[in-house]
């Protein structure tokens, strides 16, 4: 495992404090969780685990099987998806979004997608966009396996997304980011990290906000979600989405979160946040953000 970067050590010193920031250290020094999602369409046998708290069909498994190799993932019985990424389903448990149009702004490889897919049901739509083409094969074959068949894979800028104006119930912005969550799972991840990489990312970041801002219709959610550490990345996005759209954003119901869970809960504006750490918690480094866009909709536009 590499050395995290000096950089980085002390940005997280100065927002955790020296002792915890210690503790985050030590996680990522050690060996990451294995974490799977199960199909609820497509009950099957598959790898005896702990349930995920926050995530009804998550399971932990105590080692890393051949996932290649079984013809049930092949098959859409389960996908493999770290834990922390599993709680956007958790967040959507209040919701009624049977029936609804989602749109899953960042959406490669497609574990969010498909969690977006389930909960629709076959009457709603996920349009599930990657920018990038080569990853955009790879969440339509995901997509696929998963067999809902209410997924339109689109390999689109952001601004071309935008010009669907206020036509989605639910907007996800799965984000582009350093990857400091990552850095027990991808050696890349710390090899390619530097300060301008952070800051480069919350310009990207907050490009791709203002364009799922429009596609999201008045009385719609909008989800952030990143998986990094740093506030550049996370909090301050929100902070600029308050001051430029004030109330335009209003606060969803509050959600429930497990005393034993570990997620760390906080609040920008209206936007109800929720962080997760590997030292506090069995999963990855996440960061993931809800709030209502203000008003009620008028009558759907058609395609």
């Amino acid at each position: 495992m590499l050395p995290l970067p000096e950089e980085f050590k002390a940005t997280m010193c100065r927002s955790l404090g020296d002792d915890e920031a210690a503790r985050l250290f030590a996680a990522l020094d050690t060996e990451p969780e294995v974490s799977i999602r199960l199909n609820p369409m497509k009950p099957a046998d598959t790898f005896d685990g702990e349930s995920v708290g926050w995530s009804e069909h998550g399971r932990y498994l105590g080692e890393r099987p051949q996932f290649t190799l079984d013809p049930l993932l092949h098959g859409g019985a389960y996908y493999v998806q770290e834990a922390s990424s599993q709680f956007v389903g958790y967040l959507l448990k209040g919701l009624d979004l049977r029936g609804c149009r989602v749109l899953d702004m960042c959406a490669a490889p497609g574990g969010k997608s498909t969690i977006y897919s389930t909960a629709v049901g076959c009457d709603g739509l996920v349009v599930a966009n990657e920018y990038v083409r080569s990853r955009a094969n790879i969440l339509a074959d995901n997509v696929r396996k998963w067999g809902m068949g209410n997924v339109l894979v689109t390999n689109n800028a952001p601004e071309h997304i935008s010009q669907f104006e206020g036509w989605f119930d639910l907007v996800a912005v799965d984000a582009p980011c350093s990857g400091e969550g990552m850095f027990r799972k991808l050696d890349e991840a710390q090899e390619q990290w530097s300060e301008a990489n952070v800051a480069m990312c919350a310009e990207r970041q907050w490009e791709i906000f203002q364009n799922a801002f429009e596609a999201l219709k008045p009385g719609g959610v909008m989800l952030y979600s990143t998986c990094t550490f740093n506030r550049s990345e996370d909090e301050n996005i929100l902070e600029r989405a308050m001051e430029l759209y004030g109330e335009s954003f209003e606060a969803v119901d509050e959600i429930s979160v497990g005393e034993d869970w570990g997620v760390v809960v906080g609040q920008v504006g209206a936007f109800r946040t929720y962080r997760f750490f590997p030292h506090k918690l069995s999963g990855e480094g996440m960061f993931m953000a809800v709030a209502r866009k203000s008003g009620t909709s008028s009558k759907r536009r058609q395609l």
